[in-house]
């Protein structure tokens, strides 16, 4: 089964006049601002095969993203892509990156970075479900209302993971009269919305051009509320399912799949949890399961994984049941399973 670098390597020598932006295209810029090489300054105008040929020229070993970006840079289709209005925030209450990608003099693709190894960022997205909007969202509310213009190029928006959802928030609150620029919105496995949005009017106004993309295994994807997804098929299971690398590929079409039983009763558990508890009720079992992540955890240990589950079964004031949708999000989210796998080969 193909993946991104078969895509790239066959279709890379077509210009973007020659073979139009289709979905595969929106999964590269969606992997390519994970990078740090958008940390650095490129709020003028560079190219990407200038800005990725600086980026790798010290490197030794390279991780996927980092190998993806090393092909794109040699190829006709991605290496003059110019990237602008880069920003990245991120303090005790957000995490906010994102990028445009100019792809041609009709057309720019603005890119969400997803949720980053902080636990911190991880809470922004647990809040979610909790109010609207959250920093975040609210950055890239007003981040596209900037950068669209009347009169400049059509708009396609995206990310993945919390990049997907600010995405769908932004298409949604850009101005009115702005919003027939936008082509496309897509989220790539991100999360939905909560009740309210869901069935706003400013949802209704988009959803015809929304393409939610989740993988068969998708965890991140079946959060909050969606009613329109492409399942496709990815080469892993469970939380590393959520990589883009991993999703299969045909020529140039993500393969189709099914959901799988794991994510339907994960997204069935967790629309009966918030059927359940309002939103300072969840506040609440957030802030409560944070502070135990906080103190226990750094941002890389997983060791300590198990001793957290442990506390926060025993917690008096949270229900048996959030309990349980807890235990079960943390050890798909973390992978313990995974971890003792791969451990074992």
């Amino acid at each position: 089964m193909e993946n991104l670098y078969d895509y790239i390597n066959k279709y890379g020598s077509y210009s973007f006049e020659e073979k139009e932006f289709n979905d595969i295209d929106n999964l590269v810029f969606s992997s390519l601002i994970y990078l740090n090489f958008l940390k650095e300054d490129i709020n003028g105008k560079h190219c990407l095969s200038e800005i990725g040929s600086n980026y790798l020229k010290d490197k030794t070993k390279l991780n996927k993203n980092e190998l993806l970006l090393k092909e794109v840079i040699n190829y006709t289709r991605y290496k003059n892509i110019i990237l602008s209005d880069y920003v990245y925030k991120r303090d005790k209450d957000m995490q906010f990156g994102v990028v445009t990608f100019k792809i041609s003099k009709k057309l720019i693709y603005i890119c969400f970075e997803g949720t980053d190894k902080h636990i911190s960022s991880f809470k922004e997205d647990a809040n979610l479900a909790c109010f609207f909007p959250v920093p975040s969202q609210v950055e890239a509310i007003n981040y596209v209302n900037k950068h669209v213009t009347l009169f400049g190029p059509s708009v396609i928006i995206g990310g993945h993971s919390k990049g997907g959802n600010l995405a769908l928030v932004s298409g949604m609150y850009i101005k009115k009269y702005k919003q027939f620029k936008i082509k496309k919105i897509y989220s790539n496995d991100g999360p939905g919305l909560r009740k309210c949005e869901f069935e706003s009017v400013e949802y209704q106004n988009i959803k015809d051009k929304y393409i939610h993309i989740v993988p068969n295994d998708s965890i991140v994807g079946m959060m909050l509320r969606s009613d329109r997804y492409y399942v496709i098929k990815s080469n892993k299971k469970g939380i590393k399912a959520h990589s883009m690398i991993n999703w299969c590929i045909e020529d140039d079409n993500l393969v189709s799949d099914k959901l799988s039983n794991m994510s339907k009763k994960l997204s069935n558990n967790l629309l009966n949890w918030l059927d359940h508890h309002n939103d300072d009720e969840r506040k609440k079992i957030v802030d409560r399961v944070f502070k135990i992540l906080e103190e226990e955890l750094n941002d890389n240990d997983k060791n300590k994984i198990k001793k957290v589950i442990d506390i926060i079964l025993k917690i008096k004031n949270i229900d048996d049941d959030t309990k349980i949708l807890i235990k079960d999000l943390l050890i798909n989210i973390i992978d313990i399973k995974g971890d003792k796998d791969e451990k074992s080969n």
